[in-house]
């Protein structure tokens, strides 16, 4: 389906072709003007020199936006430095660089809440909710999305309630939510015919029709495109247009209606080419070279990926990339070429993962259960199909389901366990009936050829106002006569069509709720698997009696985010060293466990081979022994999993420390100062890709009472606070130097009363781990 994340970017860009056909001279015009301005008015022709080169010349935005950064401190004018620093937000947005338009957009928040501009403020929480969506941050984006609803609720503007219920809705989206997805593109509409916004009606229009596609209720989904789409031609908007078509390509590729799809994914992608809509001229030729899969046209297939996925890593488009990786997996099989499949589907899974999209996830386990079944890899292929039914019937993902179903079926056949082949392959075909009917075929064809007649109406009566009033009254009664006698015939047929599909999708549903009532059953099983490796995990910790018996004067604060952690302390003694490490391994909950406990088993393993080790060389095989494990079959196969963490080797007489660390520093409180040992930027994970890369020793004398801090970056990314940002290092620097000459119990109770202060009401959003410990 199209991304309307992107549309809602692209279409801000629409004023962009027509700056440019006013050429320089709007440009020298302000410049001009610049020139002759005094000081105040400066500020305002700044502003706009910024916003007229604020995508096509970044260098130049930023100058013009600092300038009013200067003058507007120069003249005590805080709301103008909040705009120019939105500005520069919005510079950096623009040329990719997210992090630095996050900084900025905090700045301008804040200055804009010191001075009690909320709508300034609201407005930037929305930017920020765009930024960390392209981020794939989404409860990030979330959080700030429902920041500016606060804002725009409290001001009763419902235009701003409006279009950030539709934000809203398209995470849900983007998260699998479609429920609340539904909801908040349902309260957008609303609003919008409220307002009598047309154009905003349209795109919630369209965004329903997304969400009915998704659940397979074709029916739903054609009527809103279609609505949408007579709203859009009427207005003219060739964007919207586009994506209308899109939308109706993508009913008929589901529908295997290959012809059909085609020509509507040729007129997106004509019109998205005229208006240099890149977001949409990937979606476009990611789907034609779906089509092309199917009919057969492997070079054109590949030639279409091919473009697609260069703009898509021009544009940084993360959603796009692993979307097109699925495609070119798929044409990967058919081509026999099993290796490269498998690489891109993994590679696509990654990206899913990495943005939480349940959608993609669904899609990918879809096709390495389709490619280890080419491989005859029957236990592979059935985890993998399982893993998507799962996902799928979660979100009620009809087609995928299907999909995963049939998967199972041809497993088992070909293991020879016929009885449950014939079940899951009954369950599939039940499922498939629903979704590819002839009844539905039809109700799109008569909604469409409805939506044609329609528009075929509009143009004959523009054309009729040319001719004689009573040729005109003729040709209107025949036409209205005519169309009465259409509308009738379709009533009768869709009434009958709906009917009959109503009864076919009932038996699916009661099939998919059997399977529901199993996964809730397996779920509590499961759940109650993860608290029983909580035990094991926690069973695997070194113990506190142990850890003291090291370091008499220590602490530890420990808080997974889920049942289990992917983060994990370690501790070990050899005759002359102690040794301490404090790993944060990639995600959190089970995934992030497994990989904790891969980690642990390779410190101890290491550890006995080596009773002396360095912490450099200690990191050198840690970095190797996981990279092994983690890509032994292919490389890059696995999922870009990783650690990243800091390990200290201490001469337990000399007191002298060693230490290495993977992007987690190490910091030493002494004499009022926190001193700083910063990490290699090289994971633990990395040997396959950088196989030549050490990690560097760093060498410190130890002095009495000095406080050692190692940490994962939880506690500094937690959001809180009254204006629901990170806490930071630097705050957490600041609270450890304040409380560091205090005993570690003290210091750790006073670390969880500000974590709790801090948190409030918000999620915890990872684990977070802090290991203290005084040199005595």
């Amino acid at each position: 389906m199209p991304n309307l994340k992107i549309l809602v970017v692209f279409v801000s860009l629409l004023v962009f072709p027509i700056e440019q056909a006013l050429g320089q001279n709007k440009a020298d015009s302000l410049l001009n003007l610049l020139k002759s301005s005094r000081k105040h008015e400066r500020i305002t022709v700044l502003h706009q020199l910024t916003r007229y080169y604020i995508s096509t010349n970044g260098t130049l935005a930023l100058k013009y936006a600092n300038d009013v950064i200067d003058l507007a401190e120069e003249l005590n004018m805080p709301e103008e430095k909040a705009t120019a620093m939105k500005n520069v937000g919005n510079v950096y947005f623009y040329m990719g660089r997210y992090r630095l338009a996050e900084e900025s957009y905090l700045e301008a928040i804040e200055i804009f809440e010191l001075t009690g501009n909320i709508d300034g403020a609201a407005k930037v929480y929305n930017n920020m909710g765009v930024i960390n969506s392209r981020l794939g941050n989404y409860d990030k984006s979330l959080q700030y999305y429902q920041r500016s609803m606060n804002i725009k609720e409290t001001l009763g503007d419902k235009q701003g309630i409006a279009a950030t219920a539709n934000n809203i809705g398209e995470i849900y989206k983007f998260k699998g939510d479609y429920q609340n997805a539904l909801l908040n593109y349902q309260k957008s509409y609303e609003l919008k015919e409220e307002l009598g916004e047309k154009q905003g009606m349209a795109n919630s229009l369209n965004n329903l029709g997304e969400i009915y596609s998704l659940w397979s209720d074709y029916e739903k989904a054609i009527e809103y495109y279609l609505e949408a789409n007579s709203i859009f031609s009427a207005q003219g908007n060739l964007q919207a247009i586009s994506v209308s078509y899109h939308n109706i390509g993508d009913l008929y590729h589901k529908l295997k209606n290959y012809e059909l799809a085609k020509k509507n994914y040729l007129k997106a992608l004509e019109t998205q080419t005229k208006l240099g809509d890149r977001g949409g001229v990937i979606h476009s030729l990611k789907n034609l070279g779906s089509i092309y899969i199917e009919t057969n046209e492997l070079d054109a297939a590949q030639q279409s990926f091919l473009e697609a996925l260069t703009i898509a890593q021009e544009l940084e488009d993360k959603t796009g990339i692993a979307s097109i990786l699925n495609y070119f997996g798929r044409l990967n099989i058919i081509q026999k070429d099993y290796k490269a499949a498998i690489e891109k589907f993994n590679q696509s899974l990654s990206i899913n993962k990495e943005l939480g999209n349940p959608y993609g996830i669904a899609n990918n386990h879809n096709s390495l259960g389709k490619v280890y079944l080419q491989l005859n890899n029957y236990q592979m292929s059935l985890g993998h199909y399982n893993a998507s039914l799962k996902i799928a019937d979660t979100l009620k993902i009809i087609s995928i389901v299907q999909t995963a179903y049939e998967g199972i079926a041809a497993s088992y056949q070909e293991m020879g366990d016929y009885r449950k082949a014939l079940y899951n392959y009954a369950i599939s075909q039940e499922i498939k009936d629903s979704l590819v009917s002839s009844q539905i075929h039809n109700q799109i064809a008569e909604l469409e050829t409805k939506y044609q007649a329609e528009q075929k109406e509009k143009e004959i009566k523009l054309k009729d106002i040319e001719l004689e009033k009573n040729a005109v009254e003729i040709k209107q009664r025949k036409f209205q006569r005519n169309a009465l006698l259409l509308g009738i015939s379709m009533v009768f047929l869709l009434a009958l069509a709906i009917y009959r599909s109503y009864k076919q999708k009932q038996k699916a549903n009661i099939i998919l709720g059997n399977q529901k009532a199993e996964i809730e059953e397996k779920n509590q099983e499961i759940t109650a698997s993860i608290r029983y490796a909580k035990i094991i995990q926690n069973a695997l910790l070194p113990h506190p009696e142990f850890v003291k018996e090291l370091f008499p004067d220590s602490f530890i604060f420990y808080r997974p985010k889920d049942i289990v952690s992917g983060d994990f302390y370690w501790f070990a003694e050899s005759e002359k060293y102690h040794y301490l490490t404090a790993v944060d391994a990639t995600g959190h909950g089970v995934p992030g466990a497994f990989i904790s406990l891969l980690g642990f088993n390779l410190l101890n393993t290491i550890f006995k081979e080596y009773k002396n080790i360095g912490a450099a060389e200690f990191l050198n095989q840690l970095n190797m022994g996981f990279s092994e494990r983690m890509f032994k079959t292919y490389e890059k196969e696995a999922l870009m999993d990783s650690m990243d963490l800091a390990l200290c080797r201490i001469d337990k007489d000399k007191k002298h420390l060693e230490y290495a660390g993977a992007y987690n520093p190490l910091w030493i409180a002494r004499n009022g100062e926190m001193i700083v040992q910063k990490a290699d930027k090289l994971s633990i994970g990395s040997f396959t890709e950088y196989p030549d890369r050490q990690y560097t020793p760093h060498k410190i004398q130890l002095e009495k009472d000095d406080m050692i801090y190692l940490f994962s970056d939880g506690y500094a990314d937690q959001f809180g606070g009254p204006r629901s940002k990170k806490f930071m290092y630097k705050q957490l620097k600041t609270l450890l130097l304040e409380n560091y000459k205090k005993e570690s119990i003290v210091q750790e109770k006073i670390l969880d009363q500000n974590y709790k202060d801090w948190k409030g009401d918000q999620e915890q959003i990872d684990d977070i781990l802090i290991i203290g410990i005084r040199i005595t």
